[in-house]
Protein backbone atom coordinates (compact mmCIF):
# COMPACT_ATOMS: atom_id res chain seq x y z
CA UNK A 1 0.00 0.00 0.00
CA UNK A 2 2.86 2.12 0.61
CA UNK A 3 4.26 2.13 -2.79
CA UNK A 4 0.90 3.09 -4.53
CA UNK A 5 0.28 5.87 -1.93
CA UNK A 6 4.17 6.89 -3.17
CA UNK A 7 2.88 6.29 -7.10
CA UNK A 8 0.15 8.62 -6.68
CA UNK A 9 1.66 11.04 -5.06
CA UNK A 10 4.29 11.48 -8.11
CA UNK A 11 1.62 11.09 -10.06
CA UNK A 12 -0.18 14.46 -8.64
CA UNK A 13 3.24 16.29 -8.04
CA UNK A 14 3.92 15.72 -11.81
CA UNK A 15 0.13 16.55 -13.29
CA UNK A 16 0.20 20.14 -10.74
CA UNK A 17 3.68 20.57 -11.72
CA UNK A 18 2.66 20.45 -15.71
CA UNK A 19 -0.64 22.28 -14.48
CA UNK A 20 1.23 25.40 -13.31
CA UNK A 21 3.62 25.61 -16.33
CA UNK A 22 1.95 25.60 -19.61
CA UNK A 23 -1.09 22.77 -19.43
CA UNK A 24 0.62 20.37 -21.13
CA UNK A 25 3.84 17.82 -21.42
CA UNK A 26 4.32 13.90 -20.47
CA UNK A 27 3.97 12.50 -16.86
CA UNK A 28 6.02 9.06 -16.17
CA UNK A 29 4.59 7.20 -13.38
CA UNK A 30 6.07 4.10 -11.59
CA UNK A 31 9.85 3.70 -10.86
CA UNK A 32 12.00 4.42 -13.61
CA UNK A 33 12.60 2.18 -16.80
CA UNK A 34 15.86 0.22 -17.49
CA UNK A 35 17.80 1.59 -20.15
CA UNK A 36 16.71 0.89 -23.79
CA UNK A 37 18.22 -2.68 -24.51
CA UNK A 38 19.52 -2.50 -28.32
CA UNK A 39 20.15 -5.66 -30.19
CA UNK A 40 23.50 -7.61 -29.60
CA UNK A 41 26.05 -5.87 -31.35
CA UNK A 42 28.13 -8.18 -33.49
CA UNK A 43 31.76 -8.64 -31.79
CA UNK A 44 34.53 -7.86 -33.62
CA UNK A 45 36.65 -10.80 -33.70
CA UNK A 46 34.81 -13.71 -34.90
CA UNK A 47 33.00 -15.91 -32.22
CA UNK A 48 33.36 -19.49 -32.16
CA UNK A 49 30.41 -20.92 -34.83
CA UNK A 50 27.38 -21.65 -33.12
CA UNK A 51 25.01 -24.56 -33.92
CA UNK A 52 21.23 -24.84 -34.35
CA UNK A 53 19.55 -28.28 -33.57
CA UNK A 54 18.51 -29.63 -37.36
CA UNK A 55 14.64 -29.56 -38.05
CA UNK A 56 13.56 -33.27 -38.62
CA UNK A 57 13.93 -33.36 -42.37
CA UNK A 58 13.12 -30.85 -45.13
CA UNK A 59 10.48 -31.83 -45.60
CA UNK A 60 6.89 -30.52 -47.44
CA UNK A 61 4.37 -28.94 -45.34
CA UNK A 62 1.18 -29.65 -46.09
CA UNK A 63 -0.23 -26.26 -47.52
CA UNK A 64 -1.43 -25.06 -51.13
CA UNK A 65 0.82 -23.01 -52.14
CA UNK A 66 -1.46 -20.96 -54.14
CA UNK A 67 -3.24 -20.05 -50.89
CA UNK A 68 0.31 -18.75 -49.88
CA UNK A 69 1.91 -17.33 -53.34
CA UNK A 70 1.10 -15.04 -56.43
CA UNK A 71 3.06 -13.91 -58.76
CA UNK A 72 3.09 -12.47 -62.56
CA UNK A 73 6.01 -12.31 -65.42
CA UNK A 74 6.41 -8.98 -66.78
CA UNK A 75 4.35 -7.00 -69.05
CA UNK A 76 1.13 -5.19 -68.42
CA UNK A 77 -0.58 -8.54 -69.96
CA UNK A 78 2.21 -10.83 -67.99
CA UNK A 79 1.52 -14.75 -67.41
CA UNK A 80 0.93 -16.05 -64.42
CA UNK A 81 4.00 -17.84 -62.34
CA UNK A 82 1.58 -21.16 -62.29
CA UNK A 83 2.32 -21.24 -66.34
CA UNK A 84 5.84 -20.65 -66.69
CA UNK A 85 6.57 -23.37 -63.69
CA UNK A 86 6.45 -26.18 -66.07
CA UNK A 87 8.42 -25.10 -68.62
CA UNK A 88 11.97 -26.64 -67.19
CA UNK A 89 12.76 -29.27 -64.78
CA UNK A 90 15.86 -27.62 -63.44
CA UNK A 91 15.77 -24.93 -60.51
CA UNK A 92 18.53 -22.31 -59.84
CA UNK A 93 19.36 -20.96 -56.67
CA UNK A 94 21.85 -18.07 -57.26
CA UNK A 95 20.76 -15.30 -54.32
CA UNK A 96 18.68 -16.32 -51.18
CA UNK A 97 18.49 -13.19 -48.67
CA UNK A 98 16.98 -13.45 -45.03
CA UNK A 99 16.32 -9.96 -43.14
CA UNK A 100 16.20 -10.46 -39.63
CA UNK A 101 14.11 -8.06 -37.93
CA UNK A 102 15.98 -6.45 -34.78
CA UNK A 103 13.55 -3.35 -34.20
CA UNK A 104 9.98 -2.95 -35.11
CA UNK A 105 7.08 -0.55 -34.33
CA UNK A 106 3.58 0.69 -34.85
CA UNK A 107 1.52 3.58 -34.29
CA UNK A 108 -2.23 4.72 -34.13
CA UNK A 109 -4.18 7.94 -33.83
CA UNK A 110 -7.63 9.31 -34.35
CA UNK A 111 -7.93 12.51 -36.47
CA UNK A 112 -9.40 15.29 -33.82
CA UNK A 113 -12.86 16.27 -34.47
CA UNK A 114 -15.87 17.48 -31.92
CA UNK A 115 -14.64 17.67 -28.57
CA UNK A 116 -17.00 21.13 -27.77
CA UNK A 117 -19.88 22.15 -25.57
CA UNK A 118 -19.75 19.19 -23.75
CA UNK A 119 -19.69 16.52 -26.79
CA UNK A 120 -18.47 13.43 -26.88
CA UNK A 121 -14.36 13.37 -26.64
CA UNK A 122 -13.28 12.77 -29.90
CA UNK A 123 -9.54 14.14 -29.43
CA UNK A 124 -6.45 13.77 -31.85
CA UNK A 125 -5.66 10.41 -29.54
CA UNK A 126 -2.20 8.56 -30.06
CA UNK A 127 -0.28 5.61 -29.17
CA UNK A 128 3.29 4.41 -30.12
CA UNK A 129 4.67 0.57 -29.58
CA UNK A 130 8.24 -0.12 -30.23
CA UNK A 131 9.85 -3.80 -29.67
CA UNK A 132 13.60 -4.79 -30.00
CA UNK A 133 15.45 -8.07 -30.03
CA UNK A 134 18.20 -9.09 -27.56
CA UNK A 135 20.16 -12.14 -27.16
CA UNK A 136 20.64 -13.01 -30.57
CA UNK A 137 23.60 -11.95 -32.80
CA UNK A 138 24.85 -12.24 -36.73
CA UNK A 139 26.66 -15.49 -36.02
CA UNK A 140 23.44 -17.39 -34.29
CA UNK A 141 21.62 -15.52 -37.66
CA UNK A 142 23.93 -17.00 -40.05
CA UNK A 143 23.66 -20.56 -38.86
CA UNK A 144 20.07 -20.08 -39.19
CA UNK A 145 20.82 -18.62 -42.79
CA UNK A 146 23.22 -21.31 -43.71
CA UNK A 147 20.54 -24.22 -42.63
CA UNK A 148 17.12 -22.58 -44.26
CA UNK A 149 19.27 -22.25 -47.61
CA UNK A 150 20.06 -25.99 -47.54
CA UNK A 151 16.26 -27.07 -46.53
CA UNK A 152 15.61 -24.97 -49.07
CA UNK A 153 17.04 -26.61 -52.20
CA UNK A 154 16.40 -30.06 -50.66
CA UNK A 155 12.72 -29.17 -50.50
CA UNK A 156 13.15 -28.14 -54.31
CA UNK A 157 14.43 -31.61 -54.86
CA UNK A 158 11.40 -33.33 -52.83
CA UNK A 159 9.15 -31.58 -55.28
CA UNK A 160 10.56 -33.25 -57.92
CA UNK A 161 13.13 -30.37 -59.28
CA UNK A 162 16.89 -30.37 -60.50
CA UNK A 163 18.20 -27.93 -58.47
CA UNK A 164 21.48 -26.68 -60.37
CA UNK A 165 25.29 -26.83 -58.25
CA UNK A 166 26.87 -23.94 -57.10
CA UNK A 167 29.60 -24.70 -58.97
CA UNK A 168 27.36 -23.66 -62.16
CA UNK A 169 26.83 -20.34 -60.14
CA UNK A 170 30.25 -19.03 -59.80
CA UNK A 171 30.54 -17.41 -62.95
CA UNK A 172 27.47 -15.26 -62.32
CA UNK A 173 28.97 -14.27 -59.14
CA UNK A 174 32.26 -13.31 -60.30
CA UNK A 175 30.43 -10.28 -62.17
CA UNK A 176 28.25 -8.85 -59.31
CA UNK A 177 28.23 -5.89 -57.56
CA UNK A 178 28.10 -7.36 -53.73
CA UNK A 179 26.61 -5.81 -50.78
CA UNK A 180 29.16 -5.97 -47.69
CA UNK A 181 27.29 -8.61 -45.29
CA UNK A 182 29.27 -10.90 -42.87
CA UNK A 183 28.09 -13.11 -39.90
CA UNK A 184 30.42 -10.17 -37.83
CA UNK A 185 28.81 -7.23 -39.18
CA UNK A 186 25.58 -8.15 -40.91
CA UNK A 187 24.02 -5.65 -43.49
CA UNK A 188 21.80 -3.30 -41.35
CA UNK A 189 18.93 -1.53 -43.09
CA UNK A 190 15.58 0.82 -42.17
CA UNK A 191 12.81 0.16 -43.96
CA UNK A 192 9.93 1.74 -42.89
CA UNK A 193 9.52 0.79 -39.20
CA UNK A 194 11.47 -1.50 -39.11
CA UNK A 195 15.57 -2.18 -38.94
CA UNK A 196 16.80 -5.13 -40.76
CA UNK A 197 19.87 -7.60 -40.42
CA UNK A 198 20.30 -9.00 -44.04
CA UNK A 199 22.91 -11.93 -44.42
CA UNK A 200 23.03 -14.42 -47.24
CA UNK A 201 24.44 -18.40 -46.98
CA UNK A 202 27.80 -18.91 -46.46
CA UNK A 203 29.70 -18.63 -49.81
CA UNK A 204 27.09 -17.42 -51.75
CA UNK A 205 27.22 -13.09 -51.90
CA UNK A 206 24.57 -10.93 -51.27
CA UNK A 207 23.02 -8.67 -53.80
CA UNK A 208 19.91 -6.89 -55.10
CA UNK A 209 18.77 -5.36 -58.20
CA UNK A 210 17.66 -2.08 -58.44
CA UNK A 211 13.88 -2.81 -57.88
CA UNK A 212 14.71 -3.73 -54.76
CA UNK A 213 16.66 -0.37 -53.60
CA UNK A 214 14.51 0.04 -50.43
CA UNK A 215 15.27 -3.23 -48.81
CA UNK A 216 19.64 -2.71 -50.02
CA UNK A 217 22.29 -0.26 -50.89
CA UNK A 218 21.33 -0.53 -54.97
CA UNK A 219 19.97 2.59 -55.90
CA UNK A 220 17.18 3.12 -58.89
CA UNK A 221 19.96 3.86 -61.27
CA UNK A 222 22.59 0.50 -60.53
CA UNK A 223 21.55 -1.43 -63.24
CA UNK A 224 24.34 -3.71 -63.39
CA UNK A 225 23.28 -6.51 -61.00
CA UNK A 226 19.79 -6.42 -62.91
CA UNK A 227 21.55 -6.65 -66.43
CA UNK A 228 24.14 -9.68 -65.50
CA UNK A 229 20.85 -11.11 -63.98
CA UNK A 230 18.70 -10.46 -67.14
CA UNK A 231 21.67 -11.94 -69.47
CA UNK A 232 22.96 -15.14 -66.96
CA UNK A 233 19.39 -16.50 -67.08
CA UNK A 234 18.84 -17.18 -70.24
CA UNK A 235 22.10 -19.60 -70.36
CA UNK A 236 21.11 -21.53 -67.54
CA UNK A 237 18.25 -23.15 -69.09
CA UNK A 238 16.57 -23.11 -65.85
CA UNK A 239 13.86 -21.21 -63.68
CA UNK A 240 15.66 -18.95 -61.65
CA UNK A 241 14.69 -17.90 -58.16
CA UNK A 242 15.83 -15.56 -55.62
CA UNK A 243 14.05 -14.76 -52.82
CA UNK A 244 14.07 -12.28 -49.98
CA UNK A 245 12.64 -13.57 -46.78
CA UNK A 246 12.07 -11.17 -43.72
CA UNK A 247 11.65 -13.07 -39.75
CA UNK A 248 9.83 -11.04 -37.65
CA UNK A 249 10.30 -12.41 -34.25
CA UNK A 250 7.23 -9.90 -33.12
CA UNK A 251 3.65 -9.18 -34.63
CA UNK A 252 2.80 -5.60 -34.60
CA UNK A 253 -1.01 -4.43 -34.58
CA UNK A 254 -2.55 -0.70 -34.93
CA UNK A 255 -5.84 0.35 -35.12
CA UNK A 256 -4.35 2.40 -37.63
CA UNK A 257 -5.14 6.19 -38.71
CA UNK A 258 -8.89 6.78 -38.18
CA UNK A 259 -11.66 10.06 -37.99
CA UNK A 260 -12.30 10.89 -34.58
CA UNK A 261 -15.93 10.84 -36.21
CA UNK A 262 -16.48 6.82 -35.83
CA UNK A 263 -13.66 6.25 -33.17
CA UNK A 264 -11.77 7.80 -29.69
CA UNK A 265 -9.33 5.81 -28.95
CA UNK A 266 -6.14 4.77 -30.90
CA UNK A 267 -4.31 1.05 -30.13
CA UNK A 268 -1.34 -0.51 -31.06
CA UNK A 269 0.55 -3.72 -29.53
CA UNK A 270 3.60 -5.97 -29.59
CA UNK A 271 2.45 -9.63 -29.58
CA UNK A 272 5.59 -11.90 -29.70
CA UNK A 273 5.91 -14.52 -31.86
CA UNK A 274 8.01 -15.59 -34.76
CA UNK A 275 6.50 -15.08 -38.54
CA UNK A 276 7.43 -14.70 -41.98
CA UNK A 277 4.47 -11.91 -43.49
CA UNK A 278 6.98 -10.93 -46.56
CA UNK A 279 8.62 -13.46 -48.45
CA UNK A 280 9.54 -12.25 -52.18
CA UNK A 281 11.27 -13.74 -54.91
CA UNK A 282 13.48 -12.74 -58.56
CA UNK A 283 11.76 -15.03 -60.83
CA UNK A 284 12.83 -15.72 -64.28
CA UNK A 285 12.31 -18.21 -67.35
CA UNK A 286 14.80 -17.70 -70.11
CA UNK A 287 13.82 -14.26 -71.49
CA UNK A 288 10.80 -13.61 -69.20
CA UNK A 289 11.71 -11.96 -65.83
CA UNK A 290 8.35 -11.72 -63.14
CA UNK A 291 8.14 -12.19 -59.05
CA UNK A 292 6.55 -14.01 -56.47
CA UNK A 293 5.07 -12.45 -53.51
CA UNK A 294 3.90 -14.10 -50.37
CA UNK A 295 0.18 -13.18 -49.67
CA UNK A 296 -0.77 -15.14 -46.83
CA UNK A 297 1.98 -15.28 -43.73
CA UNK A 298 3.38 -17.47 -41.75
CA UNK A 299 4.33 -18.15 -38.58
CA UNK A 300 5.44 -20.91 -35.47
CA UNK A 301 4.66 -21.75 -32.05
CA UNK A 302 7.97 -22.26 -31.41
CA UNK A 303 8.32 -20.18 -28.04
CA UNK A 304 12.33 -18.30 -27.57
CA UNK A 305 11.72 -15.51 -25.10
CA UNK A 306 10.01 -13.38 -23.15
CA UNK A 307 8.74 -9.77 -23.96
CA UNK A 308 9.36 -7.04 -21.32
CA UNK A 309 8.55 -4.13 -21.12
CA UNK A 310 11.37 -1.66 -20.19
CA UNK A 311 9.34 1.84 -20.37
CA UNK A 312 6.10 3.43 -20.52
CA UNK A 313 4.64 7.60 -20.89
CA UNK A 314 1.43 8.81 -21.16
CA UNK A 315 -0.19 11.75 -20.46
CA UNK A 316 -3.41 10.46 -18.65
CA UNK A 317 -2.74 11.82 -14.90
CA UNK A 318 -2.59 15.75 -16.72
CA UNK A 319 -5.35 15.07 -18.86
CA UNK A 320 -7.56 14.03 -15.93
CA UNK A 321 -7.14 17.15 -14.06
CA UNK A 322 -7.21 19.05 -17.04
CA UNK A 323 -10.63 17.27 -18.10
CA UNK A 324 -12.08 17.95 -14.95
CA UNK A 325 -10.95 21.84 -14.39
CA UNK A 326 -12.53 22.03 -18.36
CA UNK A 327 -16.11 20.72 -17.42
CA UNK A 328 -16.60 23.36 -14.91
CA UNK A 329 -16.57 25.76 -18.08
CA UNK A 330 -18.14 23.19 -19.79
CA UNK A 331 -15.63 22.25 -22.13
CA UNK A 332 -15.18 18.68 -23.02
CA UNK A 333 -11.50 17.36 -23.82
CA UNK A 334 -9.36 20.39 -22.13
CA UNK A 335 -6.82 18.19 -21.51
CA UNK A 336 -5.65 17.54 -25.14
CA UNK A 337 -5.13 14.27 -26.57
CA UNK A 338 -4.39 11.23 -25.07
CA UNK A 339 -0.94 10.47 -26.40
CA UNK A 340 1.33 7.35 -24.83
CA UNK A 341 4.43 5.37 -25.36
CA UNK A 342 5.66 1.88 -24.86
CA UNK A 343 9.02 0.19 -25.42
CA UNK A 344 9.39 -3.34 -24.88
CA UNK A 345 12.70 -5.79 -25.68
CA UNK A 346 12.37 -9.67 -26.31
CA UNK A 347 14.61 -10.86 -24.01
CA UNK A 348 15.32 -14.25 -26.31
CA UNK A 349 17.47 -17.48 -25.81
CA UNK A 350 19.57 -17.98 -28.42
CA UNK A 351 19.24 -21.59 -29.41
CA UNK A 352 15.73 -21.03 -28.96
CA UNK A 353 15.69 -18.13 -31.25
CA UNK A 354 17.36 -20.32 -33.71
CA UNK A 355 15.27 -23.35 -33.50
CA UNK A 356 11.90 -20.83 -33.91
CA UNK A 357 13.60 -19.01 -36.74
CA UNK A 358 14.43 -22.38 -38.60
CA UNK A 359 10.99 -23.72 -37.88
CA UNK A 360 9.15 -20.36 -39.69
CA UNK A 361 12.02 -20.52 -42.28
CA UNK A 362 11.58 -24.09 -43.21
CA UNK A 363 7.81 -23.89 -43.25
CA UNK A 364 7.81 -20.68 -45.46
CA UNK A 365 10.37 -22.08 -47.71
CA UNK A 366 8.38 -25.20 -48.07
CA UNK A 367 5.47 -23.78 -49.01
CA UNK A 368 7.05 -21.50 -51.69
CA UNK A 369 8.70 -25.49 -53.07
CA UNK A 370 5.03 -26.19 -53.11
CA UNK A 371 4.29 -24.38 -56.14
CA UNK A 372 7.21 -26.53 -58.12
CA UNK A 373 5.48 -29.44 -57.16
CA UNK A 374 2.14 -28.74 -57.87
CA UNK A 375 2.67 -27.51 -61.23
CA UNK A 376 6.11 -29.82 -62.65
CA UNK A 377 7.81 -29.93 -65.49
CA UNK A 378 6.69 -31.49 -68.25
Amino acid sequence: MTSTKSIRANQLLCALSLALANGSGWCQTGSAPSPEVSPQAPSAQAPAAKQVPKPSGAALPEVDPDAHFTGKMGGTFGKDVTQILPQYKRVAVPGFRVAFVTKDSASAQVRASGGFFGTKDKSGASVTVNAALAGVDGVAMQVVVDQAYANFLEQLKLAGREVVPLEELKEFFSGLQVTPSSAQNPFTKEVGNQTLQILSPTGMPLWFIHLESGWSDRGGFDLGNWRRYGEYTKKLNAIVVVPLIVVNFVSMTSSGNQSGMVSSEATAAAIPGMAVRTFSSLYASGSEEGGVQMKKGITSKVEFGSLQEIAKQDNQVAKGIFDALGAFAGLANAGGAKRSTASYVMQASEPQYQVAAQDVLARSTGAFARLFQKYPAK
